[in-house]
């Protein structure tokens, strides 16, 4: 399969918005790299459905340009990648990263040459899939799932809704959740979850479908009505997909039990649309983290 990459600069002030419109459409690879007052944004899209993809970039990107005017036109540059081209790309912007206070992100490709000390390793190969724990929004989602699964007497069910690489699954599975479930729409996303999961040798704890969080509430995947709603449900998509499926994922945790919403822009109005509906529903955020113009929300389920 060949990738088209896309690649365009923005000012930094205006980094943040850019990504998150980027983000909605894009589910398989994203990068940005800080350049002085510039930030350069990469994104990846497979030749299929390119065109359709590339429409509904450019529609989004003309909101972010009414915020801020000093964003030019979506023109990027774009190039095909093959698969193992796209992967060297994503290698030059990896590295290991400490989060929180007791995980380790790990590429792959340096789990040997590491030493996590007292960190707990979470070796990661994003493949196509989305979520390496670089970007900020990740960052926050981890550090917030790390306080809610800590100190808890008794493993807990974990749900991730968009699941992409399998970061945040795999980081409840290494913290102590049992069983963790992990969706994603994207096939591809599944199989390198599933390939991560095994990597981090908790494939028997972490179990992978296709699907939304609509499908797991119509009709759950074989095994995973027993464990649902969740104890804990985690979703780091966009602000406006979160607001679209909000019911769905209230539904899929019990009671008492605690939503991570992450990926949300600070001071958009989709994430302040995000949580009057949140409000609306009874969810109190009980923690809020920010971090390079992104949130992260940990809210209470009422009972």
């Amino acid at each position: 399969m060949r990738w088209l990459e896309m690649v365009i600069d923005v000012p930094a002030q205006a980094a943040e918005a850019a990504a998150a419109a980027v983000l909605e459409v894009v589910d398989a690879g994203f990068a940005w790299e800080e350049r002085g007052g510039t930030v350069r944004i990469r994104a990846y899209l497979p030749e299929e459905g390119f065109e359709e993809r590339y429409r509904r970039l450019g529609e989004r990107w003309r909101r972010v340009r009414q915020v801020f005017p000093a964003v030019g036109p979506w023109a990027p540059a774009v190039r095909a990648r093959a698969v193992d081209e796209w992967a060297e790309a994503w290698k030059a912007h990896f590295r290991p990263l400490p989060v929180g206070r007791r995980l380790l992100v790990v590429p792959s490709w340096e789990r040997h040459r590491v030493d996590p000390g007292p960190r707990i390793p979470l070796v990661l190969d994003p493949g196509m899939a989305f979520g390496t724990g670089q970007h900020a929004s990740t960052r926050l989602a981890l550090e917030l799932l790390e306080e809610e699964l800590e100190g808890q007497p008794e493993p807990r069910p974990v749900l991730d809704v968009g699941t992409g690489s399998g970061i945040l699954a795999i980081a409840a599975a290494l913290l102590g959740a049992r069983p963790v479930l992990a969706v994603d729409i994207d096939p591809g996303a599944v199989r390198v979850a599933q390939d991560n999961a095994s990597a981090n040798g908790v494939d028997d704890r972490v179990r992978v479908a296709a699907g939304t969080a609509a499908a797991v509430r119509r009709q759950p995947p074989p095994g995973w009505a027993v464990h649902l709603p969740a104890a804990v449900t985690v979703a780091n998509i966009t602000a406006a997909v979160l607001a679209e499926t909000l019911d769905d994922l209230v539904h899929l945790t019990r009671p008492g039990g605690a939503l991570v919403l992450s990926g949300l822009v600070s001071e958009a109005t989709d994430t302040r649309d995000l949580e009057e509906r949140c409000r609306a529903r009874g969810l109190e955020i009980r923690r809020r983290r920010r971090a390079e113009g992104w949130e992260a929300w940990r809210l209470a389920v009422p009972n």
